[in-house]
C-alpha cells in the first residue's frame, strides 16, 4: 500500500475513525514510514505520531499512548490538549508533570502565533480590474502549509480569481491552529486580514467565497452568517453547526442572496446537524447544494479540486 501524499493517508485514516475501525487506521500509521515517501513522512511524522496516540487510547493502550506523548513533549514539542484529555490517569504523577512539560511548550510555541495570510493572483492580474475572491480557511488544527496541499488556488485562479489562505493565530498543537476555540477571535482576524487584502489587491466586493474544511467550514459560516465582509456564497466541507447558525441568520443571509455549498462524507452524511443545516435551508429559502463525498467519512476527498469548481459555478452562476 503506498500514498501519494500524507493528507490521502490521513483521509483514509479519518474514515477508518468514523467507522470505529480502529485497530486499522492504527495499522496504517504504524506502518506509514513505508507507505509514505521519505520526504512526506519526514514533513509530517509529528502529526502521525500524535495520531498513533489519538488511536492507542482509543484501543486503550494507554502507557505506549503516553510514551509516544512523553517522547514529544520531550523534544520541546505540543501536544493537543484533547490527547491528555483521552487518558484515564489524571493523578498519575508522571502524566501530572508531562502535563506541565506540555503546557510550557504549548505557551511558549502559542507566544510567537498570529494571524496570517498567502494571496495569489491570476497569471495576467492588472489593478485595472475588479476580481471574485475566494478566501479558504484550513482545519483544527492545521495551517496553510498542511491546507494547501489539497485546497489548491489553480482550479480557482484559472477562473480569474483572486485567491487567498487565511490562518488563524489560536495555536491548537505544534505547527497546528484552530478556528473554533474563539469563534469571536477568528472572526476578527478574517475580517481583518480581508481589510488588508482589499486594500492591497483590486477585489469585486460583489463576488467574495469563503470556505474551508471542519472548523474552516465552521468559521467560513460564522463570517457568513453573522455577514462580517460581504459574502456571496460559501463552501463548507465537513461543516458543524454553532449559535450564529439559526432560522435567523439563515433568513437573512437568503435575502442578502447568498448561496451555499455543503460537502461530507457517505459515510456520516445522515448527521442530524446536516439535516438541520438543510431543513434550515429549505424554509428561508436559501439556495444551497450538497455534495456526497463517496466512499469516505470526515475527511477529504481526493477530487475535491473537481468538486471545488462545480461549487463555484454554482454560487457565482
Amino acid at each position: 500500500m503506498r500514498y501519494e501524499k500524507y493528507w490521502i493517508m490521513e483521509s483514509e485514516v479519518n474514515t477508518l475513525y468514523n467507522q470505529s475501525r480502529y485497530k486499522e487506521a492504527l495499522t496504517i500509521l504504524e506502518k506509514s514510514s513505508e507507505y509514505l515517501i521519505q520526504d512526506e513522512y519526514e514533513k509530517y511524522e509529528f502529526n502521525i505520531r500524535t495520531s498513533k496516540a489519538i488511536f492507542y487510547c482509543l484501543e486503550k493502550r494507554f502507557e505506549e499512548a503516553l510514551n509516544i506523548m512523553e517522547s514529544l513533549v520531550s523534544e520541546g514539542l505540543a501536544c493537543d490538549n484533547d490527547i491528555f484529555e483521552m487518558l484515564p490517569m489524571k493523578e498519575n504523577i508522571r502524566y501530572v508533570k508531562l502535563k506541565e512539560k506540555n503546557n510550557i511548550n504549548l505557551e511558549k510555541a502559542g507566544k510567537e502565533a498570529k494571524s496570517k495570510f498567502i494571496v495569489h493572483t491570476p497569471k495576467d492580474y492588472t489593478s485595472e480590474k475588479k476580481y471574485p475572491l475566494v478566501i479558504a480557511l484550513h482545519g483544527d488544527p492545521g495551517s496553510i502549509d498542511e491546507f494547501s496541499q489539497y485546497w489548491k488556488p489553480e482550479e480557482f485562479l484559472n477562473n480569474d480569481f483572486i485567491f487567498a489562505y487565511i490562518q488563524s493565530s489560536q495555536l491548537l498543537i505544534q505547527l497546528g491552529y484552530g478556528w473554533t476555540g474563539n469563534l469571536l477571535i477568528s472572526r476578527n482576524e478574517i475580517k481583518e486580514c480581508y481589510k488588508v487584502i482589499s486594500e492591497q489587491y483590486s477585489i469585486d466586493h460583489g463576488c467574495v467565497v469563503i470556505g474551508g474544511f471542519s472548523g474552516g467550514a465552521i468559521a467560513a459560516m460564522e463570517v457568513t452568517m453573522n455577514n462580517d465582509i460581504p459574502i456571496k456564497g460559501f463552501i463548507a466541507l465537513g461543516p458543524g453547526l454553532t449559535e450564529s447558525f439559526n432560522k435567523e441568520s439563515v433568513r437573512l443571509a437568503s435575502k442578502r442572496g447568498v448561496k451555499a455549498v455543503l460537502m461530507e462524507g457517505e459515510v456520516i452524511v445522515n448527521s442530524s446537524e446536516l439535516e438541520d443545516m438543510m431543513n434550515t435551508f429549505e424554509e428561508s429559502d436559501l439556495l444551497y447544494k450538497f455534495i456526497v463525498n463517496e466512499g469516505i467519512g470526515h475527511a477529504v476527498p481526493r477530487d475535491l479540486s473537481c468538486k471545488l469548481s462545480e461549487a463555484i459555478k454554482f454560487i457565482c452562476n
